[in-house]
């Protein structure tokens, strides 16, 4: 950690410890408590997403809600019972009687933690179908709000500054250029042993951009009140620490 994000810690431990007042240890005016923020982070594929928002949330002592893996989730329970992302009707009933839990980054399907099958090409294509589909986000959106009522928690994903939770406190728009988002996501797949050439990866993230920013059904969009980060030219640290201290300037601007 360097001395810039030690320092902007230790303030920021401070004003917890004191309720929002000064580092002098002067005791703040009453005020009335509220629950902590909700953050969104949203974004194309490769900006950046994944990388920065757990360690955002780990700075800040948050939770961290990661929305894909829902989606994810239900593509492996889909792919399981051996349906077509087409067929709608068969697709609303085996939803109506799927059982989908989650703590924020685990993922379970009736009863069974699916957290490790969720990010194979398979199911990441079998995403991509059903993200589309109503009776698919009609099941997961509801889920998504509830596990962010209570604040203190970052949200990543495509739509959750917009559709998810339009109102959370923070929002964020993280982009990048499609060469660097290549090969970002060139280097996560060969983290996970995943062998590809960066062409293959540059038309998925195309594709994914044109499929994300024209469905019908909660669209890919910059809020209009969100951060826009490009991180292009920025380190994972650089962006974590952007966004600590658009965080705290929104606290002081709030602060009672």
């Amino acid at each position: 950690m360097s001395r810039e994000e030690f320092e902007f810690e230790r303030r920021l431990r401070r004003r917890k410890l004191l309720g929002g007042g000064s580092e002098g240890g002067q005791s703040p005016p009453p005020r009335v408590m509220r629950r902590q923020p909700i953050i969104t982070i949203d974004g194309p594929a490769g900006a950046g997403k994944s990388t920065v928002s757990g360690e955002l949330a780990r700075r800040l002592g948050y939770r961290l809600l990661d929305t894909g893996a829902m989606y994810r989730a239900v593509a492996v329970s889909v792919a399981a019972a051996g349906l077509a992302a087409e067929d709608t009707e068969a697709l609303r009933v085996h939803l109506a009687r799927m059982q989908l839990t989650s703590d924020g980054t685990r993922v379970w399907v009736d009863g069974r933690e699916v957290t490790g099958e969720l990010r194979t090409p398979e199911i990441s294509e079998l995403t991509s179908r059903l993200t589309m589909l109503k009776p698919v986000r009609d099941a997961v959106t509801p889920l998504q709000r509830r596990l962010a009522a209570d604040g203190g928690v970052v949200l990543e994903g495509r739509d959750t500054g917009t559709v998810v939770c339009p109102d959370a406190d923070v929002k964020f728009y993280l982009d990048g250029t499609v060469d660097t988002r290549v090969r970002r996501r060139h280097a996560e797949l060969a983290q996970r042993g995943v062998t590809t050439s960066l062409d293959a990866v540059r038309k998925e993230i195309e594709r994914r951009d044109e499929q994300d920013m024209t469905r019908a059904l909660a669209p890919l969009r910059k809020p209009a009140d969100a951060i826009v980060v490009d991180t292009t030219d920025l380190t994972a640290g650089e962006v974590v620490q952007r966004m600590l201290e658009a965080v705290e300037r929104r606290r002081c601007c709030t602060r009672s």
